[in-house]
């Protein structure tokens, strides 16, 4: 159990990725928030469409920066860490991409509702995380 959580929490990383993986873990918490806060304020009546395009460019904002900051933090990784990073995206996009098939193919038919696109991001979220954790346990 003990290795897990040294696998979730980083504890073998150097202090420079702890922090570069900080600020990424900080920029997707805000990126999600805004998105969250954005979805509810847009079914309220007074959430016209000037704050919308300011909410919209807030989130796109907070989304690229979130971007550049992850591929600093992949740039500064030594080779394992950044193995174990693109074996976990990897992973989270082929996941996502043969469930996100499969899923159409049902819903096509008839057989499934239609797919909110949220499922997929956690989807994505919690398949590299999983692949975070089994590559710092079997690389480690």
């Amino acid at each position: 159990m003990k290795t897990i959580l040294n696998a979730i929490c980083s504890k073998n990383l150097p202090s420079r990725d702890i922090k570069n993986a900080n600020k990424v873990n900080i920029l997707a918490l805000l990126w999600a928030v805004s998105l969250i806060v954005t979805s509810y304020l847009s079914t309220q009546a007074w959430f016209t469409e000037i704050p919308i395009a300011i909410a919209f460019l807030l989130h796109t904002g907070i989304g690229i920066t979130m971007i550049f900051s992850y591929r600093h933090f992949l740039i500064e990784l030594d080779e394992m860490e950044r193995k174990i990073q693109l074996d976990a995206l990897a992973l989270s996009v082929g996941v996502t991409i043969i469930c996100f098939s499969s899923y159409s193919i049902l819903d096509k038919n008839g057989i499934l509702p239609e797919l909110d696109s949220a499922y997929l991001i956690a989807l994505m979220a919690l398949t590299y995380m999983v692949g975070i954790i089994s590559g710092r346990l079997r690389y480690r």
